[in-house]
């Protein structure tokens, strides 16, 4: 198969999908029913921690905390969680509700902090994972109860939370290796070395009989080749029925389709403001190019407006294009007669991008 890339560019896009990319990103403020929600959370978790229920509380806390986050829920969530055990847990968000105390000028708050961080650090349980130098790969990954350790880590003594902890380590055709530790409160720590992994096991041969005919493939090994009119044997001399019937047209058809509908609708409309323009720019320019009152300036839209036209018709007719050969290309034929196989394309990417200078380009990349 070859591979192929699309790339179409329009200046007509640029508006609409720059104002897109700023909604999208836009900081997300919690809404006046979070707000409310997380107050009567924190509240409830409160009085469980009140009545002992520290568990209970601390999910209350964690849910408030995570809706309308806040130094102060903060705080009560680290207290929270130092009363339930996760010593370490806490230490981290006292040490985070420090920086957000000293930030908002709060020292009450800051010194309650420094106080529990104080207290934490000498019971804090600790846990060092040791790769060894016969046991290290480039992919190498080691994981912590599901979170990746980066290599920087590796050898240092990271707090952690009495009790289980399931340490991991995988690389690419290597069997996964997992070893789960349990540390003990009140400063406990413990080193856990990672072996060498094994390799995996190479994949069992197909079985199957030999060859058909010379040259040819067993029915067992037969590879098949998807395309955009169905499944069909990869031995191009087949000319029985598809295995495999196609299931409609392609998403990516309609996307270049919608694409080029929306690029041509802006182009033809940038062209009707272009002649616009144009007329009554001629109306205050004579046929010796002077030009009077706003002509001169009306000239000069017209011709931008005439550019942004080519653009987007241009555009519009290649969306258009390619979506339509999509359809056709991509539409089941039912029925049981014998037909060629259609040509497999596959579409492996698409998306949009702006520039640094503006404007906006679609890429279509894939393989046929």
């Amino acid at each position: 198969m070859k591979a192929f890339r699309v790339r179409l560019w329009a200046t007509v896009c640029a508006s609409a999908l720059s104002a897109a990319l700023s909604s999208r990103y836009a900081g997300a403020e919690p809404s006046p029913a979070d707000k409310s929600l997380a107050t009567s959370l924190f509240k409830e978790g409160r009085a469980l921690v009140d009545q002992g229920r520290f568990a209970e509380g601390c999910r209350k806390l964690e849910e408030s905390q995570r809706l309308d986050p806040g130094g102060g829920t903060l705080l009560n969530l680290a207290l929270c969680h130092e009363k339930e055990g996760r010593t370490a847990t806490a230490w981290a968000e006292f040490t985070e509700a420090l920086g957000i105390a000293k930030h908002d000028d709060r020292p009450q708050r800051a010194e309650f902090a420094r106080t529990h961080i104080a207290q934490l650090e000498p019971t804090l349980s600790r846990l060092v994972i040791q790769v060894p130098h016969g046991a290290d790969a480039p992919d190498l990954e080691i994981k912590r109860d599901g979170s990746a350790i980066g290599r920087a880590a590796w050898g240092s003594a990271m707090p952690v939370d009495p009790g289980e902890h399931v340490v991991e380590a995988s690389a690419q055709g290597k069997l996964t290796w997992k070893e789960t530790v349990t540390l003990g409160p009140k400063g406990d720590s413990k080193t856990i070395t990672v072996p060498p992994l094994e390799n995996a096991p190479a994949a069992a041969a197909s079985p199957g009989g030999p060859p058909t005919s010379p040259g040819s493939l067993g029915p067992a090994s037969t590879p098949t080749v998807v395309g955009l009119g169905g499944t069909t044997s990869a031995d191009s001399g087949t000319t029985g029925a598809p295995v495999a019937q196609s299931s409609g047209p392609s998403p990516a058809a309609w996307v270049a389709l919608g694409l080029g509908v929306v690029a041509a609708g802006a182009g033809t409309y940038f062209g009707l403001h272009a002649m616009s323009l144009k007329n009554d720019a001629d109306r205050d320019c004579n046929h010796s190019d002077v030009c009077h009152g706003n002509g001169a300036q009306e000239n000069s839209d017209a011709i931008k407006s005439a550019n942004l036209a080519t653009a987007g018709i241009s555009v519009g007719l290649v969306g258009i294009g390619f979506g339509t050969y999509l359809l056709i290309a991509t539409s089941g034929h039912h029925g049981g007669a014998a037909r060629a196989p259609a040509p497999g394309v596959a579409i492996q990417s698409a998306g949009l991008s702006v520039p640094p200078g503006g404007g906006a380009e679609l890429t279509i990349s894939g393989r046929y």
